[in-house]
């Protein structure tokens, strides 16, 4: 019966309050994607220069131009991004600029076709919820840094956590982890603004239902990150779905953002660092459904207990939901 409220209580989501009959026009979807997809592109290339630019920057300021010149290798050398904390950075730098810019684009495009402010595809609010991004990235965060950290002090196989080698002294550690932060999260938001953004938005246009709604995205989420695991397929779809969970129950990405960079952020500075390298081909293993299961649930019990909990909605300025 509480299910079935809380359901009833998606459809009718604040995220949907501005659709119109004149987001089921279907000719209006097939000008935006192909014009977005051009635009976002064109966008990609200039987000990756600016932040090519910026590092360049930066680097040659505090070690020097050669210093600078040098990150570029990491294109020909891949596995430095693994061993070398400045090259994990440089090439985190560029995926967010990439993935920014062309998140940006592709939504810009899609706001002007609808007629539609791009902050109605971030929040219902008229400003951004930063203290409920905080709240998905502490909440997450601190769940899934406790578990990796106890996974290390029971398994004796597990790998040292990449901030510990990554950089030699605790100043570069600290700087490595603060720059890795703001970077993730950047890349977290142009995810989050296109899959429960733009997409939620206009599949809402369609239908209304949750099941459907969280399943279409989840597994458009999975598919684009291209990865040919089976189980990691499913991970970022209960993932996906459990992010659509959160942003209908809010009424805006802002939560998703949090929870979704705090994911990152815990595997790249605990668990594995970045690679360039594909990941190898495994087969399938039914451990795999208890993650996609935890996910899934740990997503739906953060976004209740935001909604619910006063302590927690009142902070970000909200109202506890009554279903």
């Amino acid at each position: 019966m509480a299910m079935a409220a809380i359901f009833e209580a998606m459809r009718d989501s604040r995220f949907f309050a501005d659709l119109t009959a004149y987001d089921r026009e279907p000719r209006r979807l097939l000008v935006a994607v192909p014009v977005g997809l051009l635009a976002a592109a064109a966008a990609a290339v200039l987000g990756a220069a600016s932040a090519c630019l910026m590092v360049m920057v930066i680097v040659s300021g505090l070690d020097g131009a050669p210093a600078a010149a040098a990150l570029f290798s990491v294109f020909d050398q891949p596995a430095r991004a693994e061993t070398d904390g400045q090259a994990s950075l440089f090439i985190l730098s560029v995926l967010a600029g990439v993935n920014g810019a062309a998140a940006l684009a592709f939504v810009a495009v899609g706001a002007g076709i609808s007629h539609r402010p791009i902050r109605r595809y971030v929040t219902v609010e008229t400003a951004f919820r930063t203290r409920l991004l905080v709240a998905g990235l502490v909440l997450v965060g601190a769940i899934m840094a406790a578990l990796i950290l106890i996974s290390h002090a029971v398994s004796a196989g597990m790998p040292t956590p990449p901030v510990l080698t990554l950089a030699a002294t605790t100043f570069d550690r600290a700087t490595y982890a603060a720059f890795a932060i703001v970077l993730l999260v950047i890349a977290a938001a142009a995810e989050e603004i296109i899959f429960r953004g733009w997409l939620l938005k206009h599949a809402g246009a369609f239908t209304r239902n949750p099941a459907i709604l969280m399943a279409v995205n989840g597994l458009l989420f999975a598919l684009i990150h291209f990865d040919p695991n089976p189980g990691a397929f499913l991970v970022r779809a209960a993932m996906g779905a459990g992010l659509t969970w959160m942003t209908l129950r809010t009424g805006g990405i802002e939560l998703a953002i949090g929870a979704h960079a705090a994911n990152n952020i815990a595997i790249l500075l605990l668990l594995r660092p970045l690679s360039l390298t594909p990941e190898p081909q495994q087969p399938f293993q039914l451990t795999s459904l208890v993650t996609v299961a935890a996910i899934g649930v740990g997503y739906v019990l953060l976004a209740e207990a935001v909604v619910r909990w006063p302590i927690v909605t009142r902070w970000f300025g909200g109202r506890p939901a009554t279903v």
